[in-house]
């Protein structure tokens, strides 16, 4: 209720409208943002619908607290068998340097082949389109959302960039990407300070991203097509987004051309308020020394997954830095670490963390983390210093852009082990910049003149009372390649000095053989 008097009294007369989002449950990180996103609109008093594809066994997650959920289920679940070769999608990650371009064409192709499951089951859509909604969201990652949006007839798109803005979203917007200071997204661990061989594999990365999305939008418009013979290729559909609202945030991100309809809302639904722990992690917090450590890398590849040398050597540089005290989150059925942490008294382990009140915890240190952005711009938001271990998509990225802004340092995942564990570790807590720097930079993101709540719901409500804003499109994302990099223009001008230079080089040697000629007669003449 606070939340929502906030917003009234800022916004004035709210005019409330029917948003769609659009949420396939792809990864719980994913749910999450676009759940936030779901509530700061209820909270603003619109009425909203989150659809959610069941691509992923759901549990009881949903990722919104407030929105009306309706799940699509009985999905073949191709994601969850994709990987049966492997004990789970998380090891093998921890397998490989980075995912190329085949395996990512291979992720594309199985989008693609959920999305004809769910076309398959058109009448289920048609309850999404009694609701006949103002505005639909849909996300990057799964361009079938933005052709199901377009299917139910909700012409009014808005985009969100899940990451910070994702390559194929710039692409098909018109953003200005130069390889030359802009990294690409996925698996790609470069800042934008990039020596030649940094920026020729920046090149080489984003050229074949962009095949990959070329690819992979024109198999889910195929797929579009099967029922809709005339239906318009997504990419066309995304170009014409009234607005993209980006789930990071400009202070802490690396810098980067933009357009008007990119709105960033990185931090949105982080309470500035600190709620009190219960019991237990009270407890934790108050031990060690020096303070508290947390160590938590995400859902998707959790503690338990790394090798075994690894793990034994993070929790022996562990047991050394006595001063401390690590809180570890595992996976719920992770017997093998509670094992491997007896007789190591300065370790905690838990199945679940409550991460954003933990931040807000005077006596924690340091977040070991693997870079996912939420988890990111909370720490950040939190002024709490990082270490970074990638494992996959956006996190080397995110990692080197913690390491640009000076709250961070980025250890490989393919180098964990004791001696550079310990290391990473302590030389964020022993260097006093480290935390210097999160203060600043926690200080500026929570001071900018509008909160991500304030632009989430501005900027939609204008969507709302004004329908597509055409305004906003860049002419750019209309361009074919030829015309966007100007090579007719180049062409052109090449032929044209080729043919002047071989006018100039054709006039000099005949002037040449006159001048000859006139020398020979001379000599002759004398």
């Amino acid at each position: 209720m606070k939340l929502l008097l906030i917003l009234l009294i800022s916004l004035g007369t709210v005019n409330t409208g029917k948003v769609l989002v659009y949420s396939p449950s792809i990864s719980r990180s994913h749910l999450i943002s676009n759940g936030r996103i779901a509530d700061a609109l209820v909270d603003a008093g619109h009425e909203v619908v989150m659809f959610i594809p069941e691509y992923e066994p759901l549990t009881e997650f949903t990722g919104t607290k407030k929105a009306k959920v309706i799940t699509l289920r009985n999905f073949k679940h191709i994601l969850a068998t994709r990987y049966a070769d492997f004990d789970d999608f998380g090891k093998l990650m921890l397998t490989i340097s980075r995912v190329g371009f085949m395996e990512r064409l291979e992720f594309e192709n199985t989008m693609a082949d959920m999305c004809d499951d769910l076309m398959k089951r058109r009448v289920d859509l048609e309850q999404l389109r009694d609701f006949q909604f103002d505005v639909a969201f849909s996300e990057q990652i799964d361009l079938c959302g933005v052709g199901v949006i377009r299917y139910l007839g909700i012409k009014n798109h808005l985009w969100i960039s899940t990451t910070p803005i994702m390559d194929n979203v710039a692409y098909n917007l018109g953003i200005p990407s130069p390889s030359s200071y802009v990294p690409t997204i996925e698996d790609n661990d470069n800042s934008d300070r990039m020596n030649f061989w940094q920026r020729a594999f920046n090149l080489y990365m984003s050229t074949g991203t962009q095949i990959v999305n070329l690819l992979a939008t024109d198999k889910t418009t195929e797929v579009f097509r099967k029922y809709v013979p005339d239906f318009p290729c997504v990419r066309e559909i995304a170009a014409n987004s009234s607005l993209c609202f980006v789930n990071s945030d400009e202070v802490l991100d690396l810098q980067r051309p933009t357009i008007t309809k990119t709105i960033y809302v990185g931090g949105l639904g982080v309470s500035n308020e600190t709620k009190p722990l219960d019991e237990k992690f009270s407890k934790i917090m108050s031990k060690g020394k020096e303070g508290v450590v947390i160590v938590s890398l995400g859902s998707i590849v959790p503690f338990g997954d790394f090798p075994e040398p690894a793990k034994q050597g993070v929790l022996e540089a562990i047991k050394e830095m006595s001063d401390y005290h690590f809180l570890i989150k595992i996976a719920k059925k992770d017997e093998t670490t509670k094992t491997l942490i007896t007789g190591i008294p300065n370790i905690d382990l838990v199945a679940w963390l409550p991460q954003v009140d933990l931040l807000s915890h005077p006596r924690l240190k340091l977040f070991v983390m693997h870079g996912g952005i939420n988890g990111l711009v909370e720490t950040a938001l939190k002024a709490v210093p990082q270490v970074i271990i990638p494992i996959f998509a956006d996190q080397q990225r995110n990692g080197r852009m913690a390491e640009r802004r000076g709250i961070g340092k980025v250890l490989s995942k393919l180098e964990v082990g004791k001696k550079n564990f310990k290391e990473s570790v302590l030389t964020v807590l022993k260097t006093p910049s480290y935390k210097k720097n999160a203060i600043r930079i926690a200080k500026m993101m929570r001071e900018k003149p509008f909160t991500p709540e304030d632009r989430l719901v501005r900027w939609t409500n204008f969507a709302i009372d004004h329908g597509v804003l055409e305004e906003f499109h860049v002419e750019g994302s209309r361009l074919s390649g030829i015309v966007y990099y100007n090579l007719d223009v180049m062409f052109v001008v090449f032929v044209v000095f080729s043919f002047f230079l071989w006018v100039l080089v054709y006039v000099f040697k005949f002037l040449l053989r006159v001048i000859r000629l006139d020398v020979s007669r001379e000599k002759k003449n004398n």
